[in-house]
């Protein structure tokens, strides 16, 4: 290492690198398998998704409109109960506590 400064130094630099990346790389495939895996029927879960176009990109949402569920559970009977989730906007929770 002495000998080689540069060299160990390049070595060394490119390691670190290399482990960060994978640490973050298992973080966060943990953190995406983490949902709803404490449901006794986590395997029964699913969640809905629209599909939006705009200027020729496809984005996939989250979202979708209220009577989906409903829908959902009268038409399809594999379907055995929905649920619907509205995330809060923090700033008017904010206001709220002011």
């Amino acid at each position: 290492m002495r000998k080689y400064k540069s060299y160990s130094f390049i070595n060394i630099f490119g390691l670190s690198i290399g482990i960060s990346c994978c640490i973050l790389i298992l973080a966060y495939i943990g953190y995406e398998f983490s949902f709803d895996g404490y449901h006794k029927n986590a395997d029964n879960i699913y969640r809905v998704v629209s599909q939006q176009v705009a200027m020729g990109k496809t984005r996939e949402l989250a979202i979708s409109p209220a009577p989906v569920g409903a829908t959902l559970v009268k038409d399809y009977p594999e379907v055995l109960d929905s649920a619907r989730f509205m995330p809060t906007n923090p700033s008017l929770i904010y206001s709220l506590l002011i």
